[in-house]
C-alpha cells in the first residue's frame, strides 16, 4: 500500500496489515437493547456489527452504525427481542479482521 498526498509526493510501499478481532465479546440485554462489550482491538479503528435474528450470520445484516469503542448499546429493540452479534474490526487502511461471535442476548 501507497499513500499520495496533494502535491504529488508518494510514500514507500508498506504491507496493510489485518487488524486483529475484538476479544472476550459479550452481550448482555439492557432496557430497550442489548449491550456489547469486549476488548476493542488496537489496530482497529472501528467495528462493524452484524445482526440476526437466529444463529445464522448467514442471515446476518450489517448495521449501519460502526462503533468505535466497545461497550456500546444497541437500543431499539423491544422487550423480548433476541438477537445475535458479529462484529468485525477495520483498520484505518480499511481491512477487516476475521468475525469475532456469535454472542447473543434479549432485550429487557
Amino acid at each position: 500500500m501507497r499513500a499520495q498526498a496533494r502535491s504529488g509526493a508518494v510514500s514507500g510501499w508498506r504491507e496493510a496489515l489485518v487488524p486483529a478481532a475484538a476479544s472476550g465479546l459479550a452481550a448482555t440485554g439492557i432496557t430497550g437493547g442489548v449491550r456489547l462489550s469486549g476488548g476493542f482491538p488496537a489496530d482497529g479503528v472501528r467495528l462493524q456489527v452484524f445482526e440476526a435474528s437466529s444463529a445464522s450470520l448467514a442471515a446476518a445484516t450489517k448495521l449501519a452504525s460502526e462503533p468505535t469503542a466497545l461497550p456500546w448499546d444497541r437500543t431499539g429493540l423491544t422487550t423480548g427481542q433476541t438477537r445475535w452479534y458479529w462484529l468485525r474490526s477495520v483498520s484505518a487502511e480499511g481491512n477487516v479482521s476475521a468475525f469475532a461471535g456469535p454472542v447473543t442476548a434479549t432485550a429487557l
